[in-house]
């Protein structure tokens, strides 16, 4: 398996969490390698996908296609050899391009020409399917930073969202509402039309990922110390969120890390940015 991870051009990152390509065999009599899950991080992904084709419940899905946000985790299925590139945009990173159709994808997988006039992404398509991964990720930036168009949003108000999706211990949605200078309802329709979910739901996302990543980085940390220190009233509530958002309880993720940290100490073609995981596929 190669993975990797990498942060887009300055003029993106207010809009986009990272570019990224995985290269992975799956096999359907393994039912630890048989596809992916998705789990909710409030975040939309921009897929090409080429080689083997993914299909989500029996459909299968086209070679270039939108993960909207999600409320529940989700999966994906393979067999054999896949190659792909993939845009992970923030919750409200779609409505930068005004060329992308601003559809309802919350839970959906669409096609791309769904949402993009396949004009402005067939010849994307084809050099991506003969891309390295170096000239993969350059084509991505490329394309998006032509199509951004970020004039008519709000950006203070994109500040307090990107604040509530990044602290969301310390400050909560009363206190988003504040600063926007909305009310708590007008900031509530608002964030739900930019990013598709409500804010409380940005917010329990966030969490959920924030506490994901502790134990992905340090698979050896005490679970209730986790629990408690990103809020969780009791290991009830803290499965319970697990379980919607990821499909097992804290402690099965847990050992499956340790099992993963054994398989990449292997390989040298695992990379993340700094602070992150891979955030809807490994």
């Amino acid at each position: 398996m190669a993975y990797e991870e990498r942060l887009p051009h300055e003029r993106l990152q207010p809009f986009i969490k990272c570019l990224w390509r995985l290269e992975r065999t799956y096999d359907q009599t393994n039912a630890a390698n048989d596809g992916e899950v998705l789990w909710p991080d409030g975040c939309v992904e921009l897929i090409f996908h080429y080689g083997a084709r993914y299909s989500n419940d029996q459909a299968e899905l086209p070679r270039a296609f939108l993960i909207g946000t999600l409320s529940r985790y989700h999966h994906l299925k393979a067999h054999g050899a896949v190659r792909l590139f993939g845009v992970r945009l923030l919750p409200w990173g779609l409505r930068a391009f005004p060329a992308f159709r601003q559809t309802a994808h919350k839970d959906r997988m669409l096609p791309l020409s769904d949402v993009i006039d396949p004009a402005r992404t067939q010849s994307l398509e084809r050099q991506l399917e003969q891309a390295g991964p170096d000239q993969g990720m350059r084509l991505l930036e490329a394309f998006l930073l032509a199509e951004l168009e970020p004039g008519g949003l709000d950006l203070r108000l994109l500040g307090v969202l990107a604040k509530l999706y990044r602290e969301p211990l310390t400050y909560d949605v009363p206190a988003a509402a504040k600063e926007s200078g909305y009310s708590l309802r007008q900031f509530e329709r608002i964030c739900s039309g930019l990013t598709g979910m409500p804010p409380k739901q940005l917010s329990r996302a966030s969490r959920f990922n924030q506490a994901r990543l502790r134990i992905f980085f340090n698979p050896a940390v005490d679970l209730h110390e986790c629990m408690t220190h990103f809020g969780y009233y009791d290991y009830a509530h803290f499965s319970k969120d697990f379980k919607q958002c990821l499909g097992i309880t804290p402690s099965e993720y847990q050992k499956w890390i340790l099992r993963l940290r054994k398989g990449m100490r292997k390989t040298k073609d695992v990379v993340f940015l700094q602070d992150e995981s891979p955030d809807g596929m490994l």
